[in-house]
């Protein structure tokens, strides 16, 4: 009797729902358009509706077509009001088949003998639609009754909406409407999250052609970590003119990081003897330029602690890249490791010092490491970022997987991006510089990744005033240093590489926690797209254009 029951009150609850479907719309204010234009009805929206979500219950025949993430409208036809919305949390139910409506014993190949099928669902309500076109927020609550229709022809539907057009990037999965990114995301900067896989690199390059094709004062320059993704020139089809590629093992590097490779290729503590090892980077940097520019003075004045008629400090580093950048700055492994030793002794280091550095060099570091690493690097950080404001390219990609050791690495992209802010407070303008960063949990984590995290916290600060903004890709968001991460204002987002970055995104972004079950079903270049950059504010499900 109480399945019968059960069966009979969801027979008048399917009636009453087909009488709400076909009922005539009583529409208070005329519309030139109407939903069907863009897509079906599929179902109603039932009590307990409020101005950000409102419970659907789908239609039977639309019960195998509605999909979470496919986008609605909502039409009040009571008050004449249409919304924008986005279905989420769809549930399928069977009154018969319902866990506590089965007996104790059953048989399953007749448990469809009686079904009594329904489907509930969410719309998330984004924004009202204008009568006269355009949309708007609105505190507006959609009455039960209200019809629902999912949206299948977005190209349509643009038109009434109107969007603004941006950066061209993809369009919505199911809908087919184009959604671009406001450029003014640029300035605010972006991040891209993702598991390996999932089409960063690609969704960051779509990005980046817009920016060449749509942003003309725009300027570049990409920190390629793995040497895949940008560095191939074969995959800028058409922008190949625009690009210039520099091998991050050619860059000349600051003496504080030679002294800091130096010292981990020892295995030593930073805090014991990096102030030894970088003294005697200096004083080695001193002696080979006097030696270039002056042999027959340096063969008079040769020795250490003198400190009349030096070179002064800022002086030596200037000369030190003049003349790495014309190949005549050359590492002698003999000669460093003599340096080394006369500048312990002048500085009353003990002889048990002494010779455990020196040993050190000779089991650890290496002839090869001074006088094949070092003595090829020819190009000047300081020269490449004078050329890119200059616009001699408009992207300059750094390969950085061709550099071995990761503290130089980390270097770089701090050299690099500390001569741009240098650049920018001399000049005092905009920049219009944006910086993408390839795997950014190596360079923003929030411990072990300094310089480059503080110079990378400082941009997405203070970066926006002067036109210098941030794209940092990465596979983790757990592993991004939350003062960056706040800073942040577009975010792209796919499948997460664990359940903790999951749990860090949705505490991070508002409107993630409906999608703990859609995230692990995107497909690669398939991104939820937020925030500042999106011209509706809430997560929408974009796929992203193809690219080279």
């Amino acid at each position: 009797m109480h399945s019968l029951f059960i069966l009979q009150t969801f027979a008048l609850l399917s009636k009453d729902i087909s009488v709400l479907i076909s009922q005539t719309p009583r529409s208070v204010c005329l519309w030139s358009w109407s939903p069907r234009d863009f897509g079906r009805l599929v179902g109603v929206i039932t009590s307990g509706a409020r101005a950000s979500l409102a419970p659907v219950r789908i239609s039977r025949d639309a019960m195998d077509y509605v999909r979470d993430e496919m986008l609605a409208i909502i039409d009040d036809f009571l008050e004449g009001r249409r919304f924008l919305g986005v279905f989420k949390s769809s549930t399928k139910k069977d009154l018969a088949i319902d866990a506590n409506a089965l007996p104790t014993v059953f048989d399953p190949d007749k448990s469809h003998s009686f079904s009594a099928p329904l489907m509930h669902s969410y719309v998330e309500i984004i924004r009202e639609i204008g009568s006269g076109g355009g949309v708007s927020l609105s505190f507006a609550i959609p009455r039960p009754g209200s019809h629902v229709y999912i949206v299948e022809r977005g190209d349509a539907l643009s038109g009434i909406l109107k969007l603004p057009q941006g950066l061209f990037i993809g369009y919505h999965k199911f809908a087919n409407l184009e959604i671009d990114v406001n450029p003014i995301a640029l300035d605010y900067h972006i991040a891209v999250l993702g598991a390996t896989g999932s089409g960063k690199s690609r969704l960051v390059k779509a990005i980046i052609e817009e920016v060449l094709r749509k942003a003309p004062n725009y300027r570049i320059v990409i920190f390629d970590h793995t040497g895949v993704d940008y560095a191939d020139l074969s995959r800028w089809i058409g922008f190949e003119n625009s690009i210039s590629v520099i091998d991050s093992s050619n860059i000349v590097l600051e003496p504080d990081v030679i002294a800091d490779i130096i010292v981990d290729q020892m295995g030593l503590r930073r805090s014991e003897h990096q102030d030894y090892v970088y003294g005697a980077v200096i004083e080695y940097i001193r002696s080979v330029v006097e030696e270039v520019e002056s042999p027959l003075q340096q063969a008079k004045t040769r020795g250490f602690g003198r400190r009349n008629g030096d070179i002064e400090l800022g002086e030596l580093l200037k000369k030190y890249k003049e003349l790495s950048s014309k190949g005549l700055f050359k590492w002698d492994f003999n000669q460093f490791v003599n340096d080394l030793e006369t500048y312990l002794k002048n500085m009353n280091a003990r002889q048990q010092t002494i010779e455990k550095l020196r040993l050190l060099l000779y089991t650890r570091v290496g002839r090869a490491f001074f006088e094949q690493n070092m003595s090829r690097r020819s190009t000047v950080i300081d020269d490449v970022v004078t050329a890119l404001f200059n616009d001699a390219k408009r992207v300059i990609i750094i390969d950085l997987s061709t550099e071995v050791e990761y503290s130089a690495k980390n270097a770089i992209v701090y050299q690099f991006i500390k001569k741009i802010w240098d650049t920018i407070l001399y000049k005092r303008s905009r920049a219009n510089i944006i910086a993408v960063v390839d795997e950014a949990h190596n360079y923003c984590c929030a411990y072990g990744c300094d310089p480059a995290k503080d110079i990378i916290a400082r941009t997405s600060r203070e970066g926006r005033k002067w036109g210098f903004g941030l794209i940092l890709s990465s596979q983790r968001v757990i592993d991004l240093a939350p003062e960056i991460r706040g800073n942040i204002n577009t975010v792209f987002f796919s499948r997460m590489q664990t359940s903790g970055d999951y749990n860090e995104l949705r505490n991070w972004l508002e409107g993630v926690e409906y999608m703990e079950y859609t995230l692990p079903l995107l497909s690669p270049r398939e991104f939820f797209f937020t925030g500042l950059g999106n011209p509706l504010r809430r997560p929408l499900l974009v796929k992203v254009r193809d690219v080279a």
